[in-house]
């Protein structure tokens, strides 16, 4: 008998290819609490992409033997719910970060040369807006990196090789022996005063929630940029968009919010020196297709009784 797996949301037609091989598939036409219960009920494995996989919804599925988060972050998955009920998790931790430090540069960009007030200038007839503001060089800048995980480096190599960016570091939990390409700082306070443009690249955890609150946005330079590609929740978004309409920092440019959708009265939504973008830093082609490849390849690993690739507890093949 094929074993059944459950998918909450759509993934790359090739992970879906690779699993459809050797197990019967169920998309979600609709990412809800109850379809996704009613679905896992006789599942073998259940795969995620944002969709919020708590304990309640896993013990609604007693054949469970496998969880895919389709993505690096697991903070939508409960891991010790799972690993209580040994339930092996599978997560794709490298195979989108070049798509995520690409995305990120170009938000940089699009903040830094004013590109969406400029595209708007022209297609209003406002063409003579060029003679009233100018965009910002970020060449020779430095450039602030909170986490120095695979996406925090690429952006810091990219940036320094292209821009020839100062760039400084901030991830307290990184092996201080490890080379990165930044100049480490130990206190973050020190990297936000002295950075040009701040971009944040942290899983959220305990630690890093509201990470960027009021008083530390306050010690930014009132040019600076701040980008968010890693989790909303990372920033206090409120005191983010006050510290936009008070001209206190240059601008913000994010992909992440604490709620997504975000609601119709989120405060960035009407804050100025924006750039948004909904949640698609990793949505390339060259992106989505390895992570829905890699999942594929670990959950049916998982299924065939063998040790997957990319494990996110791996507590539960101890003796």
């Amino acid at each position: 008998m094929r074993p059944v797996i459950v998918l909450s949301e759509p993934i790359h037609e090739a992970g879906l290819t690779v699993l459809q091989a050797a197990a019967e598939v169920r998309v979600l036409s609709q990412s809800t609490a109850a379809m996704l219960r009613r679905a896992i009920a006789d599942a073998d494995a259940v795969i995620v992409r944002l969709f919020p996989l708590t304990a309640d919804l896993m013990a609604a599925a007693p054949r469970l033997r496998v969880i895919g988060r389709h993505g690096a972050g697991l903070d939508n998955v409960d891991l010790a719910a799972a690993t209580q009920r040994k339930i092996p998790v599978v997560y794709v931790p490298r195979t989108h970060g070049i798509s995520v430090a690409e995305h990120t540069i170009m938000l940089m960009l699009a903040l830094a040369k004013r590109v969406l007030r400029l595209d708007d200038a022209v297609r209003t007839g406002n063409f003579h807006l060029r003679n009233q503001i100018s965009g910002a060089e970020l060449d020779g800048k430095t450039l602030g990196v909170i986490g120095l995980g695979n996406i925090g480096r690429l952006v810091a190599e990219k940036c320094r090789g292209a821009f020839r960016m100062r760039v400084l570091g901030y991830d307290p939990f990184l092996a201080p022996d490890l080379s990165v390409p930044a100049d480490r700082v130990a206190d973050l306070d020190v990297l936000l005063r002295e950075s040009d443009v701040v971009t944040l690249h942290v899983p959220l955890t305990p630690q890093t929630r509201s990470l960027l609150g009021a008083r530390k946005l306050a010690l930014l330079k009132p040019t600076a940029l701040v980008i968010n590609t890693s989790r909303g929740e990372v920033i206090d978004e409120g005191a983010l968009a006050q510290a936009l309409h008070a001209g206190r920092i240059g601008g913000a440019a994010v992909d992440v919010y604490a709620t997504e959708p975000p609601p119709s009265d989120h405060p960035l939504l009407s804050a100025p020196n924006t750039v948004l973008t909904p949640h698609t830093a990793a949505h390339t082609e060259e992106a989505l297709q390895r992570m829905a490849v890699s999942i594929a390849d670990d959950v049916l690993a998982v299924l065939r009784g063998a040790r997957p690739a990319h494990l996110a507890n791996p507590d539960v093949y101890a003796p």
